[in-house]
């Protein structure tokens, strides 16, 4: 058995505001005495005894249940621990629709055509609905990750400088020659993106140099063309594969597939762009989600890349590769106090030790993942941001493996991403927090702070 005061801070979270005094004797009220159960008309007595407004009788068969059935039966908490399992998915549900519980539960406690929408909405889709699909009439012919560098407009420049300064460099004018081939496919592979009937994800890069070309094609690669999503024929936009000459129809053309996609997949890399960073505040805005993949940046990793930059550039030493990469990763190493002896071999590569080169560069390039993350995840504003046809604030999922990217794909191209309730504590304040499972990122929240939350839904809708 328990008393009304055990189940007041319950009931408090359901309504979304605390309850005004209620008197002792009201407190010390019984429930679910010697076995009983708690049905509707009790759940909505406790309610005005609290000074609540009463709900729905569907309302309360969907905090029973999680769901509305058309059966005349009666529906009843058995135990205190399931009233509060049933509250709390309310409340799940509340942050995900609403990001709001007061407001949800005014309106959804004697709405029943929308809580059945919602509740249709919230339901997994059948892998059916992609598994399916037919194969795109236009395909996509997949440029080689090697060549993808060619499809850039730095390559361009770099190379007709190189035969305006020597007319009878072969090998520049032969790369030139080949970049023309494959920007017409890539002109036939934008043509593919913007005539899919089907879009699925957006992949939001920023690429330079050549390894980046590179290394964000393998990547992408391993994502779509994993066992999990493989089988699913999710149609993605891969920048490395397509060519846009004109900067106006470029910008168009991404803000549409932006609009169409259903999540964005951002690649945090060595440096990002204003660009890409507009692209994860685009999806935020119109309230779909961002999965941010950041590399774990482990001594794998590294090795890989020295590996790729190592082919890519067989005119560099081994310790002016790694040099360079400390720059991109940290540069202010050089500059502390203690680093005499890389500033020395920056000098002078040629007397830099190439062992004690991958150690710093395998601390720096872990310290900078793992910190972008961190940014991303706990600390920047922006990692949260509001949609603005509803004013739901949205959070981006940061992943850091490859495993982890395609089930959070699959999670949220289903409709079958799961949550916890999170709660954040702050001075006088306390902040609801949707945490997403396998990110375990924010991927709603509600504020704490009541003058905010006033003004916010009072100018906002």
């Amino acid at each position: 058995m328990c008393v009304i005061r055990d189940v007041k801070p319950t009931f408090e979270r359901l309504v979304g505001e605390k309850c005004n005094h209620i008197e002792e004797h009201v407190m010390n009220l019984p429930l679910f005495k010697d076995g009983a159960s708690l049905g509707y008309s009790q759940f909505n007595e406790v309610l005005l005894l609290l000074g609540y407004n009463r709900v729905a009788e569907f309302f309360f068969q969907f905090l029973v249940e999680q769901e509305i059935k058309e059966e005349k039966r009666i529906f009843a908490f058995k135990s205190k621990d399931e009233l509060e399992k049933g509250i709390n998915y309310f409340i799940q549900f509340a942050l995900l629709w609403y990001g709001n519980i007061r407001f949800a539960f005014k309106n959804l406690s004697t709405d029943y055509d929308k809580l059945s929408e919602l509740i249709e909405l919230t339901k997994p889709f059948d892998e059916t609905k992609y598994t399916n699909r037919h194969n795109q009439i236009n395909e996509i012919i997949n440029i080689p990750p090697e060549k993808t560098y060619l499809l850039g407009y730095i390559i361009e420049n770099k190379l007709k400088e190189s035969i305006r300064n020597n007319p009878n460099d072969e090998k520049s004018q032969g790369l030139l020659s080949e970049r023309q081939r494959w920007v017409e496919q890539g002109k036939n592979n934008q043509l593919t993106y913007l005539t899919s009937d089907h879009l699925d994800v957006y992949v939001a890069t920023s690429m330079r140099l050549e390894h980046e070309y590179l290394l964000i094609s393998n990547l992408v690669t391993h994502i779509f063309h994993s066992e999990i999503l493989k089988p699913l024929k999710i149609r993605w936009f891969d920048p490395t594969q397509a060519y846009c000459e004109s900067r106006i129809d470029k910008g168009l053309s991404e803000a549409l597939m932006l609009k169409r996609a259903k999540l964005t997949l951002y690649l945090v890399q060595e440096s990002d762009t204003f660009g890409k960073d507009s692209e994860l505040a685009s999806t935020l805005a119109q309230g779909k989600p961002v999965i941010a993949f950041v590399p774990e940046g482990d001594k794998e990793y590294v090795d890989s890349l020295l590996e790729e930059l190592r082919r890519l550039n067989p005119s560099d030493s081994e310790q002016e590769i790694i040099l360079k990469q400390l720059k991109i990763f940290n540069p202010n190493l050089a500059w502390e106090t203690e680093n005499q002896k890389l500033r020395d071999w920056i000098k002078n590569s040629e007397m830099a030790e190439v062992e004690e080169l991958k150690s710093l560069l395998y601390i720096a390039v872990e310290e900078t993942y793992t910190k972008r993350a961190k940014t991303l995840k706990e600390t920047h504003p922006l990692g949260i941001q509001v949609c603005l046809n509803t004013g739901v604030a949205n959070g981006v999922l940061v992943v850091r493996s490859i495993k982890d990217c395609t089930r959070l794909i699959e999670a949220i191209i289903l409709n079958k991403m799961s949550f916890t309730i999170g709660k954040v504590s702050e001075p006088n304040e306390e902040y609801f927090t949707l945490v997403e499972e396998i990110s375990q990122s924010i991927f709603r929240v509600k504020t704490g702070d009541e003058i905010l939350t006033n003004s916010f839904w009072n100018f906002y809708l």
